[in-house]
């Protein structure tokens, strides 16, 4: 049947709007920046001991500081508040501590047949689990160090001389303090040579929470890394 050249333009711009749409639905999406490991976190807790492997840590960069904003005037939409400060430095007054924290990942690690994942332990600082919260916002900021090498920077919270009560303040790169108070430290937990029941109760302070803490974790006793000391303090500000 003829048609009107009217028709048959209308008839190819549908056409044409039908392949774009079904090319459109093809198209990935715009690549994002990649994650630092491209398997599951560990589900067990770091052992930065002294036969820990030694960690290749890389600070993550601040996150750039906003300038100045005016008030708002009444026709004005509210200015955006800042964003959240990546963790800086760590001081416990109790037991003379200050440090510098840096971001840690972790690795994968074949043993024989057993390839799993692994918690890095930052050289000379503390180190803060990417995945984790940071200061002052809801969560858990998990901290690790080491007891007995490369910097021994928790080395007196392995040797237990921390307390109910005491203080824990985190630094973010912007310069805000955050106030913790210690209310729980563990016995020593058995870490090497547990069964998985127990060591899966041991990550458990490791995992995200609810309320907003910092969770510090080193191994014990001090010439080896067979258990671990976790100190947990919840935000007071």
């Amino acid at each position: 049947m003829f048609q009107s050249p009217r028709v048959v333009k209308q008839m190819l711009v549908l056409g044409l709007l039908s392949v774009a749409m079904l090319l459109a639905a093809c198209t990935a999406p715009p690549s994002g920046p990649l994650p630092t490991a491209t398997v599951a976190p560990p589900d067990a807790l770091p052992a930065p001991g002294a036969t820990q492997p030694p960690a290749t840590v890389a600070a993550t960069p601040a996150a750039p500081t906003g300038g100045a904003t005016a008030l708002p005037t009444a026709d004005a939409q509210a200015p955006t508040p800042p964003a959240q400060g990546e963790p800086d430095r760590l001081v416990i007054p109790a037991i003379d501590l200050d440090t510098a924290i840096v971001d840690v990942g972790w690795e994968v690690v074949e043993r024989g047949a057993q390839r799993t994942t692994e918690w890095q332990t930052a050289d000379n600082a503390a180190g803060r689990h990417i995945n984790s919260a940071r200061p002052g916002e809801m969560g858990n900021v998990v901290l690790s160090g080491h007891h007995n090498t490369k910097g021994e920077v928790f080395r007196r919270i392995s040797d237990q001389e921390l307390a109910l009560g005491d203080m824990v303040y985190l630094y973010d790169d912007q310069g805000r303090r955050f106030d913790y108070q210690v209310t729980e430290i563990t016995e020593p937990l058995l870490e090497v040579g547990a069964s998985e029941a127990q060591r899966l109760a041991n990550a458990g302070y490791i995992q995200p929470t609810s309320d907003a803490r910092v969770t510090l974790v080193t191994c014990w006793p001090y010439w080896t890394n067979t258990h671990r000391i976790i100190v947990v303090a919840e935000l007071v500000q």
